[in-house]
């Protein structure tokens, strides 16, 4: 059976015909993401692989804002987050050279006293210095394997940790006798929270992975 993702709910087309541009998309909460440049694509996939995160909308509509002199301005961002706690999250994308260039942040601080709460709690300015190839793999990842299941792997597989305490991916995938269904385990395991990846590196064999939980009691007693 194949589910086709439900329609965008951006506020306006950026997918309009270009020469000179390739507007991606990715499915986001099985609804489709559009997206006006990799920037964009790569927050929404690392916005998306966070468990408090439950929507995502691409281009929202617009907010009003007064200038410095008083003129009325209209500014669109580029994603609004709605958290598990209800709270949402109103964010805009830029290189970091637009953003110097520009004095881009000066401007969205200004927005950001602005914006109504009916629209969002607060504003976050991503840009390309906040997107690591590291980080921006594992939130692939993390999106894959949410689309898989099978509780008794991943209930072995924090059998596992809890005894051992932490260990590499490649120790937990051999003990287990799983091969490569283990490792999806530890993934989507690592997608829903309940373990973390030690120093935040990227997701392989090697990485050190332990379970949250334990991270966090750790950080106590330190």
């Amino acid at each position: 059976m194949v589910y086709l993702p439900g329609e965008h709910r951006s506020s306006r087309n950026v997918h309009s015909k270009s020469r000179g541009a390739c507007r991606p998309s990715v499915v986001i909460h099985d609804r489709e993401v559009m997206c006006e440049s990799g920037e964009e694509r790569d927050t929404a996939l690392i916005i998306a692989s966070d468990p408090d995160v439950i929507d995502l909308r691409e281009q929202p509509p617009a907010v009003t804002w007064l200038d410095a002199e008083g003129t009325p301005r209209r500014h669109t961002f580029d994603f609004l987050a709605t958290l598990r706690c209800g709270k949402k999250i109103a964010i805009a994308v830029k290189p970091m050279a637009v953003v110097k260039r520009t004095r881009f942040r000066e401007t969205l601080r200004l927005i950001a006293r602005q914006v109504p709460k009916s629209f969002a709690d607060g504003v976050k300015l991503v840009t390309d210095e906040n997107l690591p190839l590291d980080e921006v793999h594992n939130a692939v990842l993390r999106k894959h394997m949410l689309r898989t299941s099978n509780p008794e792997h991943d209930a072995l597989v924090k059998n596992l940790l809890t005894e051992q305490g932490r260990a590499s991916i490649a120790q937990i995938v051999e003990t287990s006798g799983l091969e490569g269904q283990a490792f999806q385990a530890i993934i989507r395991l690592v997608a829903s929270g309940i373990i973390r990846v030690v120093d935040n590196a990227r997701v392989s064999y090697d990485a050190l992975i332990e379970l949250a939980a334990a991270s966090r009691t750790n950080e106590e007693v330190a």
